[in-house]
């Protein structure tokens, strides 16, 4: 609630200095509706919603504000990473505010950028549930900083810091009050308990960019994530609590290019390819209680990414049309979980998943800020286990969209 004060109350100094220093309003409303599709189950006709809102003020020449808000809607069955593998859900709703200072010295290489933000997440696992009453609706609170340094280039290099905390105020097991979770199957012992998902720590960032020969530029990223459990406590062999509680360590590497290629004023191309690696290593470990099987380090994992793209820009660089086409491969290896068969029965060697996605976009300019929006989107996952009640391994996903864009 501080934090939401802090922020209301530099938004408002922001607007009124407005009319004494630079203000620049930036923000964009699209609205899109289709159909959507998963596992081969067609649904309802829904949409998307997306508004954000992101001004800057200039308060003096070494100091500016940039406030943010954004509302974000998707009725379209969105899947969210909540456990750690995909969750489906019917509809979600998310709104955000950010504000961030930058520090910019005249003649100085250097800026400082500290900066707050609050989100609220609400999903709906089914149609019929009550905004703000899911299971997994989440509220998030991060405050930190980057220090960056300008290279000769016009490029630069970026350390960032802060602290988050994450909370899920609705989450509770059923274990208090039956003995199944699932028809038949029994409860993810780890996750027993009210708020055993709230989590605080600390994240780090460490990126810079530069040229990569004539064209083309290259970016490379460190993030990383120490995130403790206070409420959700280890679990030993014979299926008991302990007195420790669970910490995670979330690692990401990526390295990006980014080459340009004009063969006219209105006739340009944009290709980007970006490789990664994302690791998380946790002491919690995994407890099936209706088979007594007990899982060290259940929440291990190891993946790699590859994700290609290209988009194609017709028209003047104003209001051009533009078409972009998207890729993407995961392969994740959950290092000390088991597949199982379609049954529940333990096979051999580690989980592994694959997933493929591809998306095509096309804007077209109809008038001198608003734009016509069309977009699809394709996803499949694949896993060696058949045994799926509590985590979604395999799934396919199709959406088609079309709608409008308006920009200021």
């Amino acid at each position: 609630m501080r934090l939401l004060l802090l922020a209301a109350v530099l938004l408002g100094s922001a607007r009124a200095r407005a009319h004494a220093h630079e203000w620049v309003p930036i923000g964009e409303i699209s609205a899109l509706g289709g159909l959507h599709s998963f596992d081969g189950k067609s649904g309802s006709f829904s949409g998307n919603l997306d508004a954000a809102f992101a001004p800057a003020v200039k308060l003096s020449e070494a100091w500016s504000l940039l406030p943010s808000a954004r509302a974000v809607y998707e009725g379209t069955r969105p899947l969210n990473d909540v456990l750690g593998t995909a969750t489906r859900n019917q509809q979600r709703a998310e709104g955000r505010l950010g504000v961030r200072a930058v520090y910019a010295p005249v003649d100085s290489r250097w800026r400082i950028k500290p900066g707050l933000s609050y989100d609220a997440e609400l999903l709906k696992e089914t149609a019929d549930e009550g905004w703000g009453r899911g299971l997994f609706d989440a509220r998030r609170v991060a405050v930190g900083g980057e220090l960056e340094r300008l290279t000769d280039d016009e490029h630069s290099v970026r350390l960032g810091a802060g602290w988050f905390s994450v909370a899920y105020p609705n989450y509770t097991t059923l274990e208090s009050r039956a003995a199944l979770e699932f028809p038949g199957r029994g409860l993810s012992r780890e996750l027993a308990g009210d708020r055993a998902l709230d989590r605080e720590g600390y994240q780090f960032a460490l990126s810079a960019d530069a040229p990569l020969g004539a064209r083309a530029v290259a970016t490379a990223r460190a993030t990383g994530a120490w995130s403790r459990f206070a409420r959700q406590h280890l679990i030993d062999e014979g299926g008991q609590f302990m007195s420790e509680t669970r910490q995670d360590v979330l690692v990401d590497f990526a390295l990006a290019a980014r080459m340009p290629h004009e063969w006219n004023a209105d006739l340009r191309a944009l290709g980007a390819l970006e490789l990664g690696v994302l690791t998380n290593t946790s002491n919690q470990n995994g407890y099936d209680a209706s088979r007594g099987r007990f899982m060290p380090g259940f929440y291990d994992f190891f993946e790699w990414r590859a994700q290609p793209a290209a988009t194609l820009i017709v028209g003047p660089p104003r209001r051009p049309v533009s078409a972009s086409l998207r890729l993407g491969l995961k392969s994740r290896r959950y290092a000390h979980r088991v597949p199982q068969g379609a049954t529940g029965a333990y096979g051999a060697g580690s989980l592994q998943t694959t997933q493929w996605s591809g998306g095509l976009s096309l804007s077209y300019p109809m008038a001198r800020r608003l734009s016509l929006q069309f977009s699809f989107d394709r996803e499949s996952s694949s896993s060696n286990t058949d045994f799926q009640p509590f985590y979604r391994y395999s799934y396919e996903s199709t959406t088609a969209l079309a709608g409008v864009r308006w920009e200021w």
